[in-house]
């Protein structure tokens, strides 16, 4: 085998190894990060309409709505919860907690059985009067489990904010005055009882219902109903099922707040589609330069051959069997060193990280202590397919040409 046809091989294998790693990948942190939006938020949260509450409106009262969705084909569990956004304050240090939601804990084991890998220290069982918080809260507040942290409902928050702003437009002083002082704010003290990871729980916290009825002026009503499905992934298709028999009730579903970050995920990989194409173009570029030069050196045998009564047909497959056996021999060395790397994706990770003096971290809220890869046999046999057919056709164009070359011509050359 000359070096040529080395190098060729070579380039086919990087082409497909490329092609398979970075989509194992790809495919690997938008399941990764699927999984965790699914292992953190409720599946489904159900709400009633603005304008109606559970006490009577066009919609049927949240009770009722409940013990429908307990007995829906496929809803693990069904709870209600009191949710919004708190402003929790330390002193001087203040932070945001969001979303926030009150949920009885006895009641929702299903969710509270998703927490609890996330869960770094004290309990998830939420008394009334506590709040389970991430790490990230309890460092912007420089607050301990079992330490006390002052809390605003953020409606409250807002309605200073506007009074405040209404005041200042006030051009009498006294009227001004009069106005800032009706504004006041009065938080309220919740025991942190437990610690979450704030790499896939972001700045969520959790409080029992009771307390979040209280935090946010519900009296007896509920923000809405928190579920869990058999299988999350099919959220899109089950919810409006759920909501066939509760008019005046809308649904929103885990992937909904971060669905423009998945749609980007999607485009991403279309696009890297394109360039490992690219790349697969060129690795088959290659053979096509081993198939002419071939050509181009065998010559005098090509004419040999015509001479001796060879069809074109003949001739083109001699050429033909050569980039068949260079794709071969590509696309299965791309194969076994994409499995190879993808084995290895975590020490090479490492070995990086210690020649560039880099660093292992966490990444836009997502925790990536390993490199999640998920290969799809599918799409391998596909590229594998494809790289093959890419240096077969390759091939055939020069040896085309070649094999209608007189022999006379060759033989004289």
């Amino acid at each position: 085998m000359s070096v040529i046809t080395v190098v060729s091989v070579i380039g086919v294998a990087v082409g497909v190894l490329m092609m398979i790693v970075v989509r194992a990948v790809m495919l690997g942190f938008e399941a990764d990060f699927r999984e965790t939006l699914m292992g953190t938020k409720p599946h489904v949260l159900l709400r009633q309409e603005a304008g109606q509450d559970g006490g009577g409106g066009k919609g049927p009262a949240w009770q009722g709505v409940l013990e429908q969705m307990k007995a829906k084909a496929g809803v693990v569990s069904a709870t209600p919860f009191a949710g919004g956004e708190l402003y929790a304050a330390n002193g001087d240090r203040q932070t945001v907690v969001k979303p926030v939601l009150g949920i009885p804990a006895a009641e929702a084991q299903g969710y509270m059985r998703k927490l609890t890998p996330h869960l770094l220290a004290g309990s998830l069982d939420m008394p009334d009067g506590t709040i389970v918080l991430t790490d990230r809260h309890l460092q912007d507040l420089e607050l301990s489990p079992g330490d006390e942290v002052s809390v605003y409902a953020g409606p409250n928050v807002n309605e200073a904010v506007r009074s405040y702003s209404d005041a200042n437009d006030e051009d009498d002083d006294k009227k001004r005055q009069a106005m800032i002082d009706k504004i006041s704010l009065h938080p309220q003290k919740l025991t942190i009882s437990g610690v979450l990871q704030s790499d896939q729980l972001g700045f969520a916290g959790y409080v029992s219902l009771r307390t979040g009825q209280a935090l946010f002026q519900l009296g007896g009503n509920v923000t809405g109903i928190a579920i869990e499905l058999a299988e999350p992934q099919r959220a899109g298709e089950i919810a409006p099922m759920l909501l066939k028999d509760v008019p005046g009730w809308t649904a929103e579903l885990w992937s909904d707040e971060d669905k423009a970050r998945l749609a980007a995920m999607q485009n991403e990989q279309t696009m890297m589609q394109l360039v490992l194409f690219i790349i697969a173009l060129v690795a088959a570029f290659s053979v096509m330069n081993v198939t002419i030069t071939v050509t181009t050196q065998k010559r005098h045998e090509i004419g040999m051959l015509a001479a001796l009564g060879c069809t074109r047909g003949q001739i083109t497959n001699v050429f033909l069997l050569q980039a068949t056996i260079v794709g071969v021999l590509g696309t299965a060395s791309g194969l076994g060193g994409s499995m190879l790397v993808l084995w290895l994706r975590n020490d090479l990770r490492q070995w990086l990280a210690v020649l560039t003096g880099g660093q292992v971290h966490a990444v836009e809220g997502v925790f990536l202590s390993t490199i999640p890869a998920h290969v799809d046999p599918e799409h391998v046999m596909w590229t594998c397919g494809i790289s093959i057919l890419l240096c077969i056709v390759a091939g055939w164009l020069p040896a085309w040409f070649a094999a209608r070359m007189e022999p006379a011509e060759a033989l004289r050359d």
